[in-house]
């Protein structure tokens, strides 16, 4: 079957069913037309996959600069107060979301 998925080689029962559905899609006028090649899909995968792996990797870039600006913010003697509403204020945070990284930085840097 491997086969099958690599080069499109027919060698055993399941990849003989599979061939003959893959044809009958293909045949098929209407079913032919939205009919998505083993390669399509592939490739449709792993855009998928690199693009969450960036959106991921962006996140935690942002997370890593909040956590780096809070602990500097920290250094520099303002209250927990200050640096949510610093944070709200700059880095357009909601109340919860400037909490919830204040203690994420403070853990981090604990």
């Amino acid at each position: 079957m491997v086969a099958y998925f690599n080069d499109g080689t027919v060698s055993g029962a399941f990849s003989q069913k599979l061939a003959a559905a893959v044809a009958a899609v293909k045949a098929d006028a209407i079913r032919g037309g939205i009919y998505m090649t083993i390669e399509e899909y592939a490739a449709l995968k792993s855009a998928y996959a690199r693009e969450q792996a960036l959106k991921e990797g962006l996140e935690q870039g942002e997370e890593s600069e909040r956590i780096k600006t809070i602990t500097g913010l920290v250094t520099l003697d303002m209250s927990r107060a200050q640096i949510i509403e610093f944070l709200k204020t700059n880095m357009e945070l909601s109340e919860e979301e400037a909490q919830a990284a204040y203690d994420n930085a403070m853990a981090a840097h604990a």
